[in-house]
């Protein structure tokens, strides 16, 4: 059954990897990066992290000929988890479920709204030979909401002293990261949801969209808006003193520059946009974290990209229902409230399971949470819950081509994509902006258009 596991993951992912090349095809939208991003990280990283036990850098390992050693983590499995490969196969067919449950809830859209998809697939295909175009308009309304967006946000950065606390985490510096680890565990981000839900789904779309419309427009107010409201959310980013929200905010940035020309992903484009990427990381990751002189800095952005997501996942595959049962919606806040249960998060439980500790967290991709709730039946619908919604965007949006709003919209999926490869589906949808900034970005259209319409006047 373990072989077959292995079989069934690695083809799920080469029938995705066809999927996307020769019915998504190779163009920038929510859904090739969802099924992109997936496969570059729960793909044959993946396979590789299994089979090799968890080995640190094992690729760049066998490239320069080297043997590591396996990750304790599995040695701690197998000590408390008396079938080990039981764990694997569950998971192995999770990964395989969730690639074929993904697809399956895209097809679905696809059936449902075919004239929709067909003047979306028409748009994308003709994106790189149109000009932007700013097709929302109403820049009165925009910059009032963006300004709105920039004030509250400066508002709670001078309140919670965000820039004290930054200059304080980077001061620490006795070698190692001990010590940053510890004012991260305390001081790090905001304790305000409205805020944090601003920082992270609402406002990247909005800075995107304020550049582009002020630009096109040669608004200065709305240019200058847009880069207050940049500036407050960097340094929101870098109060969370973690290394992955300001590069990837800025990589959001980098999407929409990209789409504001073309959406074709060729190689050279690939290769490009990888190296940003690379450096960003690079350039964050030397800036979040202390490292001893002669660290391979680059495998450690590796491993904290390709194989902590995995071993996270491992960690709750582990856990459920191997020693702790499925929590059958008691990992859902609302539920457990509707049971009279005491809410403990399932991460939670993973840390204290295999760290001894309930402060430690463990990010996942989202079916993580779909499997520790309802099995392999989570799983399925999460994923079709999940391809559906990335489709859905697509045709809502990108049937009117490339214009300042379709871009903007992109822009801030991006991180909501990101957001499900680490933590759950109900997460990544209103925190991390993947159908919250949609939403908002449909609703502030057409308030503009209704207010922008010319009324008669009355006699």
């Amino acid at each position: 059954m373990l072989i077959v596991s292995y079989v069934a993951a690695a083809a799920a992912m080469l029938g995705a990897a066809l999927y996307l090349f020769f019915r998504l095809r190779l163009y920038l939208t929510t859904t090739t990066m969802l099924i992109g991003s997936l496969l570059l990280i729960y793909g044959p990283a993946f396979l590789s992290y299994t089979l090799s036990s968890g080995e640190s850098v094992f690729l760049i390992n066998r490239l320069r000929g080297l043997v590591g050693l396996p990750n304790p983590l599995f040695s701690t499995i197998k000590a408390k988890v008396s079938d080990f490969d039981a764990v694997i196969v569950a998971m192995n067919f999770s990964i395989a479920l969730m690639y074929v449950s993904i697809i399956a809830g895209i097809e679905a859209v696809d059936r449902f709204f075919p004239n929709r998809i067909s003047r979306m697939r028409t748009a994308v295909t003709v994106w790189s030979s149109q000009s932007i175009r700013d097709d929302a308009g109403g820049h009165r309304i925009l910059l009032i909401v963006i300004f709105a967006l920039a004030s509250l946000m400066v508002f709670f950065s001078i309140t919670e002293n965000h820039l004290a606390t930054i200059k304080t985490f980077l001061s620490l510096g006795d070698g190692n990261n001990a010590a940053r680890d510890l004012y991260r565990l305390h001081f790090a981000t905001s304790p305000n949801y409205l805020y944090r839900l601003i920082l992270s789904g609402v406002a990247p779309m909005f800075v995107i969209w304020g550049v582009l419309a002020g630009s096109l427009s040669k608004s200065w107010w709305l240019l200058l808006a847009a880069l207050l409201l940049f500036i407050a959310t960097m340094i929101g980013k870098f109060d969370t003193l973690s290394k992955a929200p300001p590069a990837f905010f800025m990589v959001q940035l980098m999407v929409a520059a990209l789409l504001a020309f073309t959406n074709r992903i060729t190689w050279l484009s690939a290769l490009i946009a990888g190296c940003f990427v690379a450096l960003i990381l690079y350039a964050v990751t030397r800036l979040i974290m202390i490292f001893p002189e002669g660290t391979a800095i680059f495998q450690v952005v590796y491993y904290r990209v390709f194989e902590v997501e995995n071993q996270a996942l491992l960690e709750n595959f582990g856990t459920f229902p191997f020693v702790h049962p499925h929590m059958w919606g008691a990992n859902i806040r609302p539920i457990a409230n509707l049971l009279g249960l005491h809410f403990i998060p399932s991460y939670s439980i993973v840390a204290h399971t295999w760290y001894g500790t309930y402060d430690v967290t463990s990010p996942s991709l989202f079916i993580a949470d779909a499997w520790t709730d309802f099995s392999f039946a989570g799983v399925f619908v999460f994923s079709v819950i999940a391809g559906a919604v990335c489709r859905s965007i697509d045709a809502i949006f990108l049937a009117h081509g490339k214009t300042v709003v379709s871009v903007a919209v992109l822009g801030a999926t991006f991180a909501g994509i990101f957001t499900l490869l680490t933590t759950a589906l109900n997460t990544a949808l209103l925190s991390g902006g993947l159908l919250l900034a949609p939403v908002l970005a449909g609703l502030l259209v057409i308030a503009i258009r209704h207010f922008g319409q010319r009324r008669p006047r009355t006699q």
